[in-house]
């Protein structure tokens, strides 16, 4: 194809009504775009902030109401401790054929 052939080609143009309701249509929905953008980035900063406040207020134990009746942490972590001391080594038992090898 030839740029002579491809310059009698018609090119469809719509008239200037027609155009500018083009336009305006177009432009409101990348301005409906934008403010939807912008309102999506609000609300992920906001989700952000709400996890970190939820992470704070559980570690400060502030999501649930305390039972005067549970163990202090300091206890549990004590008790907790005192049980994992290193009990006697427990190696494998060698066995008879191998004791007969070694001597």
């Amino acid at each position: 194809m030839s740029l002579s052939k491809i310059s009698l080609l018609p090119i469809p143009i719509p008239p200037p009504d027609e155009a500018a309701e083009i336009l305006r249509r177009v432009s409101g929905a990348l301005v409906a775009f934008a403010d939807t953008l912008a309102l999506l980035d609000a609300e992920a900063a906001d989700a952000a902030r709400l996890k970190q406040s939820i992470l704070k207020a559980a570690f400060e134990g502030l999501l649930v109401p305390q039972d005067p009746a549970d163990e202090p942490a300091s206890a549990l972590l004590a008790r907790a401790a005192g049980q994992s001391e290193p009990q006697a080594k427990r190696g494998r038992r060698k066995s008879a054929r191998a004791n007969e090898l070694a001597t």
